[in-house]
């Protein structure tokens, strides 16, 4: 009984405390590199308006590039579940998102006050309301298909239909965020810049 408790607790993804850690990391890193490194205007208003001034785009190129941006990193982490990159792919992919996270909001706030805050969590919704379960479920499924192959149980048939049938849901229900994030995200972020008065 121990052991199958030991095994559980080992495959157990920790999706939660990577997204945590990264986002920590997030919002240290620029406070630092703003306090010793760069001014204000010129790398927090690059940032942020370069990466993601994009909300501003219409029509089919700015999906094309949402769907490059999010389901490029999020198919090669489907594709690495039966390899030995599936492990540290995942780690790796919930911490950059929480990191990512961090430094949206630290960037935007250092730069635009509070305003800024908000205008950050406007280019976050509707989408990161699917993108951040969804990622949980992907990553934390790969991790366990992948640190299977780590200590040589092997892929049976059984189970590669059944990770190939949830791959298909998550992918999905991901492209309902990739959806929410071209056609309703824009109009948030515009709706936020215009009742705050932003620029």
């Amino acid at each position: 009984m121990e052991k199958l408790l030991c095994i559980k607790t080992k495959t157990t993804f920790p999706g939660m405390a990577l997204l945590l850690f990264g986002f920590l990391a997030g919002m240290i890193i620029p406070n630092l590199v703003y306090r010793f490194t760069w001014k204000q205007q010129a790398f927090s208003a690059v940032y942020l308006l370069g990466t993601y001034g994009r909300t501003a785009a219409y029509g089919k190129e700015y999906l094309y590039q949402i769907i490059g941006m999010r389901g490029g990193m999020f198919l090669l982490t489907l594709l690495c579940g039966f390899t030995v990159f599936g492990v540290p792919l995942a780690v790796l992919s919930m911490i950059f998102t929480g990191l990512g996270l961090g430094m949206v909001f630290v960037m935007s706030i250092l730069q635009f006050g509070l305003a800024g805050g908000a205008v950050a969590a406007g280019l976050l919704l509707p989408q990161y309301l699917i993108y951040i379960p969804v990622w949980m479920k992907v990553y934390g499924m790969v991790y366990k298909e992948s640190r299977a192959i780590w200590r040589n149980h092997g892929i049976f048939p059984g189970k590669v239909s059944s990770y190939f049938l949830n791959s298909l849901l998550w992918t999905a229900i991901f492209g309902l965020g990739i959806l929410l994030e071209w056609c309703i995200n824009p109009w948030i972020l515009r709706q936020i810049l215009g009742f705050i008065n932003f620029f």
